[in-house]
């Protein structure tokens, strides 16, 4: 080995002990982040990102196979670690909500308008919403209709003479009759007037949604989920259905994947992104221009050095180095250098 091949190995060495070991190098990395941040919040938008690329960008990640293939391992790996994080966790989600907050949350929720009337119709519209009305009006009505002829019969002449004898098997069968005869009226008349009898309920429901007592309802049940856990809000949630939810979640990404429109509107709100931020810098598209606070830039590049140092050591960096290195010595020569 030459002398100049020696002094050229000798220096791909220090190039990579000098951008990864020791004090410096750490400090330096920290500068280079508030740089970075401080850079491009003054930078120009139309700097950082181009309409053509972008979309291009877009329409390749937007590729089922592509989508699939990377999803399906990282949701296979990584659900069922949250879901068991989440079933052992029996603190009350309220706990992440100060009391300041959970109080404007209740001003939030009792605001007129907030539930649109399509949502009301919808939960007393379907065969779901039938079923349940006809099974409840049915036991009332048959109740009621129990009731009726035995207080008909009470306070007729038959009743007065206390059930006594034949008087009483008659009165008895009577009722028995008129039971009969009431039983299939009420299933006629729920059959005929469910729909109707659901509708009348949904515009009564909808009438009433911005009074007290719908309000309070909708504040009670803000207050039940922030008063259940992690664990109870996930208990239906095991092996077989997290499977089935990972299926769905898989084939609607890969149908989304394919949708024209979908591509297309991502294109649109690019184009709409680049247009508002016409002549600004990135901190002034961000509303960042007059904001102070800066992000945690010491905790951040302690946290990231073991990436970048990682990412420096791998053979397709160390070459790229390398290469770097062999082709300035190479034009230092060729301009004269010694």
């Amino acid at each position: 080995m030459s002398a100049e091949t020696d002094k050229r190995v000798a220096l791909k060495q220090w190039l990579r002990r000098r951008l990864t070991e020791g004090e410096q190098p750490k400090k330096e990395w920290r500068q280079l982040l508030e740089a970075s941040w401080d850079f491009l919040l003054l930078t120009p938008v139309h700097d950082l990102i181009d309409t053509k690329t972008a979309k291009v960008a877009v329409d390749q990640l937007m590729n089922a196979d592509l989508v699939t293939a990377l999803s399906r391992p990282i949701v296979a790996a990584v659900a069922p670690v949250i879901i068991q994080e989440l079933r052992g966790d029996e603190r009350p989600l309220g706990r992440f909500l100060p009391q300041d907050a959970q109080a404007k949350l209740e001003d939030a929720i009792a605001r007129p308008g907030l539930v649109h009337p399509d949502w009301v119709r919808a939960m007393f519209r379907g065969e779901a919403a039938e079923a349940v009305l006809n099974d409840a009006l049915y036991r009332a009505l048959k109740d009621f209709s129990t009731l009726l002829p035995r207080l008909m019969v009470k306070v007729s002449p038959i009743g007065r003479l206390g059930m006594l004898g034949s008087a009483g098997a008659l009165a008895e069968r009577l009722i028995e009759d008129l039971e009969r005869r009431i039983e299939p009226e009420i299933k006629s008349f729920l059959a005929a007037r469910s729909e109707e009898i659901l509708k009348r309920a949904a515009e009564f429901a909808i009438a009433k949604l911005d009074e007290p007592a719908s309000i309070e309802f909708r504040a009670n049940f803000i207050k039940f989920v922030l008063s259940k856990s992690p664990a109870f809000l996930v208990g239906a949630a095991d092996d077989a259905l997290l499977e089935d939810v990972g299926v769905v979640a898989e084939l609607t990404a890969r149908h989304v994947a394919d949708m024209p429109d979908v591509r297309a509107d991502v294109h649109a709100w690019i184009d709409r992104a680049v247009a508002y931020s016409e002549g600004m810098n990135l901190g002034e598209a961000l509303h960042l221009e007059d904001v102070d606070v800066r992000p945690p830039l010491d905790a951040l590049a302690e946290a990231t050095w073991p990436a970048f140092t990682a990412l420096l050591g791998s053979p397709q960096a160390q070459h790229w180095m390398d290469t770097l290195l062999v082709e300035l010595l190479d034009e230092y020569e060729r301009l004269g250098g010694r």
